[in-house]
């Protein structure tokens, strides 16, 4: 089994790290394509206006390139020419830390990005993230060290397990299909599965779902991403969101080939 893995969190995340030692342990054919600083938030964005470069990465137990683009170049330009044909089974993007969930913030996710455009090159695609602790905009803004929070490791360490065997099921299923995978705070061995839909939930400062609104909050004159959720109305069972605050797994399914029909 050939798979390709790229993430938006950049070469350097453990959880990203992890994941490919778990893939080389099973005998697969791995390859890592990611980018070489964070690039959290940028969705499908691409190197329109710029060149891209890339580096070789070593010490992950396989041929891996460091890319000063988008989860989306990473995942492009490996297949279009890195991979030299070698076809890959499965793309998988992730472990990311924190969500990626409802219809207004996954197609703003580097994850889910990178995961899309394998979909789009007709290969099966996995997104994966974890859920942090407490509050994800104070884990992800304040840089808090998740290798040293040793319940957050357990739990990333449960998901690529988990990642493991989905990888190994939808590599044989489906194609032009984005497979988005979040795992609760915690995950382990145990956890149980719901297939979701994408929650129609809406972020921001005071939110009234089901209505869209602003993804950011004023401070003075300045304004800022605002991640919090308003779940004032909760989200519907069966979403995304929903399974997730019932502490199971959330397993959405986007299919491209709906958009040609």
């Amino acid at each position: 089994m050939r798979v390709l893995l790229t993430n938006d969190d950049g070469i350097h995340s453990a959880a990203l790290q992890r994941l490919v030692r778990a893939l080389i342990e099973k005998k697969w054919e791995v390859y890592v394509s990611a980018p070489a600083m964070e690039q959290s938030g940028v969705g499908r964005a691409c190197g329109l206006t710029r060149s891209i470069s890339v580096e070789p990465f070593e010490g992950l137990g396989c041929i891996a390139w460091a890319v000063n683009g988008t989860p989306l170049d990473c995942v492009n330009l490996a297949i279009s020419y890195w991979l030299e044909g070698k076809r890959p089974d499965l793309v998988i993007s992730g472990i990311n830390w924190g969500v990626n969930t409802s219809i207004p913030m996954i197609f703003s996710s580097g994850t889910v990005g990178g995961a899309i455009e394998g979909a789009a090159f007709g290969i099966p695609s996995i997104a994966v993230s974890q859920c942090l602790p407490g509050q994800d905009k104070q884990y992800i803004q304040k840089k808090i060290d998740f290798l040293a929070h040793e319940g957050l490791m357990k739990s990333i360490d449960a998901a690529v397990e988990k990642t493991v065997q989905y990888a190994e099921t939808i590599a044989k299923t489906s194609d032009n299909v984005v497979h988005n995978i979040n795992f609760p705070y915690p995950t382990a061995a145990e956890t149980a599965e719901e297939i979701t839909v994408l929650s129609n939930i809406m972020h921001g400062k005071d939110a009234n779902y089901p209505v869209y609104c602003a993804l950011y909050e004023k401070r003075g004159e300045e304004y800022y991403f605002a991640i919090e959720q308003d779940l004032s109305i909760p989200p519907p069972p069966g979403s995304d969101i929903y399974t997730l605050l019932q502490g199971k797994i959330s397993h959405s399914i986007v299919d491209l080939r709906r958009l040609c029909s």
